[in-house]
């Protein structure tokens, strides 16, 4: 009964079926170029041997299809059939030339049908262009000269048509003098039409500067791509109608030649013509010489781009940055920029106090972002494009980003596959990373960091906000993980970076980071630069403090992991064991004789000037007191006030440990006492 087609069951049923189909046909068509695992068993092979009545497949899409042309199906039924009717035109994509003659023909008029009178979905669009080139092919499968001929044919009668459609539309919106949201359909199933049909054909072999001839000889076709190497560019008119349909306004056709009516393009329709535009530069690298900046300029974060537009937009760049590598690349500063979308918007409407609507942009620029670290992040693999300037650090800057979704797939690019690629990346990058992210600009290393890699198109940090105290949070999200990531060789390497460059630098006569401990909290003089410095010797030394930085098996005695090391474990464990030793002694030597001078003297320095920042410090001395006692006593033998304050620091901290440890105590007997009752 239809009335239990959409039961829960058998809903469900139905599109696992359909799935499960779609993924082994497309694993059996794979085999035919030696990709697939199941090399030995063909499609064909596959379908004779299970003697199988494929009429089904055009039977299923028919009824698919009446179901969902039907007013008594439900319309929250519809979706669902949508998506089970796409699974089936994908199966008919791949197995159509093994179903029967008159079935093929009868499934073919109807898809076609569809597509001429853009009644099909634009979900189905893509699928339904994929089974009308294979049912082409079981057609005229005598002649692979004719089913290329066939399918030229029928594609510039549809691309004619699609260009008559808008043109029609166009006409009927000039008069209404807006754009109905039947238009918008319209318009927006007519725009992916003709990419799709774009596409037909395309190869990465081809060579885009040819486009004289309609089929290219050398381009071998496969049962996967059987119209493979077939080109037919979309007129110069319909190349102009798209562009049209890609401002904010769409100029209408009107009677007064002096002077332009104009209509606002929705989203939807831009969208979906970015897309378009962006299938026929992949054919013509004429035309994408054109458009890149058309197609750029909306990933700027000062314009007022949709989220969705603006998410095609980074697709269609990320396809043209395989196919014309050089001629995207300088473009790679806006593609990166959108791992921060939309969150100058958030800053600019939360700062103005007039405004009283809520701004919810946020969570529509999710999937910007979410596009941009899987897009980016492949790219990077395959090395299309380089780390450079700042683009590590905008990264880096969205493992905080609000949307746990967002820093989740941030957190798993970085420490996996990008980690695995390049292995040093986290450990080259911490110390640059606290400069950038305190904005810290006048800086060398700033400066260092910005320009590394750039050629003059350097990737900045616009845009991302992660400077002053209130973000502190976010930027300590970001060390932890980098942190976690690291060897501990890596983890020595930052710390020896991080006393030289910038606790060192501290004591330098000139700089900002000196200015920041001589200048006294009653100072008006606090600017911007000074601010940043100080945030940046307050992350310094804070980091430097964490356990996380611990360096081999810190604490432990030396002779007693000499023992361990020679009486227990596997040789790869002694080897491990032995280096973590090393390791902790050099990380100690380091302590001794490098740091706790200079922090010696910073003291100093912070004591004239009462500055706020000698607080971390007494904490991280205290820190290295209470991890390393006994060298400390020895290294500060001549500094007696210093041990007294440390030893009382340490008591102190002791004490307050101690009653946390009894007041959890107190708080767990009480719970129990409860739950006894």
């Amino acid at each position: 009964l239809e009335n239990d087609l959409f039961e829960t069951n058998i809903a469900s049923s139905r599109a696992g079926a359909w799935c499960l189909l779609d993924a082994l046909t497309n694993t059996l068509i794979q085999s035919n170029d030696g990709k697939s695992s199941l090399a030995n068993v063909s499609l064909s092979q596959a379908v004779r041997s299970s003697q199988v009545d494929l009429s089904f497949l055009t039977l299923s899409f028919q009824k698919l299809r009446s179901l969902t042309n039907s007013d008594d199906v439900p319309a929250d039924k519809k979706p669902s059939l949508t998506s089970t009717s796409r699974a089936c035109l994908m199966v008919i994509a791949r197995m159509g030339n093994f179903v029967p003659h008159h079935d093929a023909e009868t499934c073919y008029k109807d898809i076609l049908k569809d597509l001429e009178s853009f009644t099909m979905p634009v979900e189905l669009i893509s699928s339904a262009v994929g089974a009308l080139v294979t049912l082409t092919k079981r057609l005229l499968e005598d002649s692979e000269t004719e089913m290329y001929d066939e399918c030229e044919a029928w594609v510039t009668r549809l691309l004619a048509h699609c260009e008559e459609t808008i043109e029609s539309c166009f006409s009927s919106v000039a008069k209404r003098g807006s754009i109905t949201r039947d238009d918008e359909k319209l318009l927006s199933r007519a725009l992916y039409f003709v990419g799709e049909l774009s596409m037909i054909g395309f190869s990465s072999q081809e060579d885009s500067s040819r486009l004289s001839k309609k089929k290219i000889k050398d381009i071998i076709p496969t049962d996967k791509e059987p119209v493979r190497g077939l080109f037919i560019q979309p007129s110069n008119r319909l190349v102009h109608l798209v562009k049209l349909m890609l401002p904010f306004s769409m100029p209408l056709p009107t009677s007064d030649t002096t002077e332009n009516a104009f209509a606002p393009t929705p989203s939807s329709i831009r969208a979906h013509a970015f897309v378009a535009l962006g299938k026929f530069c992949l054919r013509n690298e004429t035309l994408a010489k054109e458009n890149l900046n058309i197609i750029a300029r909306e990933l700027d974060q000062n314009s007022n781009t949709d989220p969705a537009v603006m998410s095609n937009c980074l697709m269609v760049l990320g396809d043209l940055v395989v196919r014309y590598t050089n001629l995207v690349d300088k473009y790679l500063v806006f593609m990166a920029g959108c791992l921060q979308a939309g969150e100058k918007k958030l800053i600019d409407v939360n700062s103005k106090s007039h405004l009283s609507i809520t701004f919810d942009g946020a969570l529509s620029y999710a999937m910007v972002k979410k596009n941009a670290i899987l897009l980016l992040s492949s790219l990077l693999l395959q090395d299309y494009v380089k780390w450079r300037g700042l683009f590590v650090h905008r990264f880096l800057a969205a493992v905080a980003d609000e949307d746990d979704e967002v820093s989740c797939l941030a957190q798993t690019a970085l420490r996996g596959p990008l980690l695995e690629k390049q292995p040093n990346l986290l450990s080259n990058s911490f110390v640059g990373a606290v400069f950038v992210f305190n904005n810290c600009k006048a800086h060398p290393l700033y400066i260092a960091e910005a320009s590394a890699g750039g050629n003059g198109m350097g990737i900045d940090f616009e845009g991302a906000f992660l400077d002053g105290a209130d973000r502190y949070h976010k930027r300590r999200e970001i060390y932890e993980m980098m942190i976690k990531n690291m060897s501990d060789e890596q983890k020595l390497e930052v710390t020896v970076r991080l006393v030289k460059e910038v606790l060192g630098g501290a004591l330098e006569t000139s700089g900002d980071l000196s200015a920041a401990c001589k200048l006294s909290p009653s100072s008006r003089l606090v600017n911007k630069r000074i601010e940043s410095a100080t945030d940046v010797l307050t992350d310094t030394l804070d980091i430097l403090t964490s356990p996380e930085m611990k360096v081999g098996r810190v604490g432990a005695d030396d002779d007693q992991d000499d023992d361990v090391a020679s009486t227990n474990g596997s040789k790869p464990d002694q080897r491990n064991l032995r280096i973590q030793t090393l390791l902790s002694k050099i990380s100690r030597k380091h302590l001794m004789e490098i740091v706790i001078p200079i922090l010696c003297n910073l003291k100093t320095v912070l004591e004239a000037s009462k500055s706020p920042l000698l607080k971390n410090l007494m904490q991280y001395l205290g820190y290295i007191f209470r991890t390393f006692k006994a060298e400390v006593n020895e290294c500060l033998a001549n500094n007696p006030t210093l041990l007294q304050e440390l030893e009382y620091d340490c008591k102190r901290h002791r004490k307050k440990k101690d009653s946390k440890s009894i007041l959890g105590v107190s708080i767990g007997g009480g719970k129990h006492r409860v739950s006894m009752h």
